[in-house]
């Protein structure tokens, strides 16, 4: 009887200890979860590239919009880093890695990121611009003179101007990869230099200013627009995040109102904004003000020409998947 006793007691205590390791074991999940949620963001980091299409990001910096806008909802402790980067793929590698919220980027290279599973939609569209292939050749008239001896810089394998370019060689030469074995992949700075100091069998695929640099050079002369090659307008550059800096919403709807701010200030105040980018960017501002001209660059947050990407590099083999709205977007809060 004694032993029986003995061992309900004993049996007792270990079901007790079970019972209290379990409680401090949930208790310790449900802190971890707690404190995930509710942890603080310390910094928020946007990244964009070089051109005139992301002055309104140097807008945004140089008026403190968003600095105002995370005050407005009781956030201002959050330090804001600013970063540039020479292509989409360092953009990519740093939003993945975590060192990054959000980035800006042409439509075909993150319509091919997401393609091979980067988890980032559009928050919005940011700028419309000028895409030009310069040639200092006299004897290239045309898109149609061009020839396999002929090398193209550009940012990167399929930017923006890469696929700009497969769609005039598709029209012209019915074969949308012909260069596609011809091509330079360098910054838009660096692509000046190397156009500019290069032979004449270097051509550059570029934007403004970079676009007027490249015209300093003797002979040199467009020989394709991106908009004849693409067929209508396009929007140019597109802001991404992925779903961590969405879900933050209070910083998420901050930075959309300070982007908005930044592109009506350009819009409306275009004199103030002229000025500014001339301090910013090391040019006069008649030369901003060429830079910015309608027929050479637009800013809004609408996203114009998303589907015939979608079409066109789907049918030569760019993409493999098939996209909604819903898988490219996310929703304005």
């Amino acid at each position: 009887m004694h032993n029986n006793t003995q061992r309900k007691i004993n049996n007792g205590k270990i079901m007790l200890i079970v019972v209290i390791v379990f409680i401090l074991f949930l208790a310790g999940c449900w802190g971890l979860i707690f404190s995930n949620e509710t942890k603080k963001r310390e910094t928020l980091i946007i990244a964009d590239q070089f051109g005139m299409a992301y002055a309104p990001i140097e807008i945004m910096k140089q008026k403190g919009f968003l600095e105002n806008a995370l005050l407005e909802n009781g956030l201002d402790d959050i330090e804001i880093k600013w970063q540039k980067f020479g292509n989409t793929v360092a953009i990519r590698e740093a939003m993945l890695s975590g060192s990054l919220d959000i980035g800006f980027v042409g439509i075909p290279p993150f319509l091919l990121a997401l393609d091979n599973g980067m988890p980032w939609r559009i928050m919005t569209g940011l700028s419309e611009s000028n895409v030009s292939l310069m040639t200092k050749d006299f004897e290239i008239e045309n898109f149609s003179d061009l020839t396999d001896k002929n090398r193209i810089i550009l940012p990167q394998p399929g930017s923006i101007q890469h696929i700009l370019l497969m769609m005039a060689a598709e029209k012209v030469f019915d074969d949308a990869h012909k260069f596609d074995d011809q091509l330079i992949a360098l910054s838009h700075p660096d692509g000046v230099i190397a156009y500019t100091a290069g032979d004449d069998l270097q051509l550059h695929f570029t934007t403004p200013p970079f676009i007027q640099e490249d015209l300093k050079a003797a002979g040199s002369h467009e020989i394709l627009n991106g908009r004849d090659a693409f067929g209508e307008d396009f929007t140019f550059i597109v802001g991404v995040c992925q779903e961590s800096l969405y879900s933050d919403t209070l910083i998420y709807q901050s930075f959309m109102i300070a982007l908005e701010e930044a592109i009506s200030y350009i819009n409306e105040s275009p004199e103030e904004a002229y000025f500014i980018l001339s301090e910013n960017y090391d040019y006069s501002q008649d030369e901003i003000k060429k830079y910015l001209q309608r027929d050479q660059m637009y800013f809004s947050t609408e996203v114009k020409g998303i589907e015939k990407f979608i079409s066109f590099m789907k049918s030569s083999d760019q993409l493999k998947g098939s996209y909604s709205s819903e898988s490219l977007f996310w929703v304005n809060k």
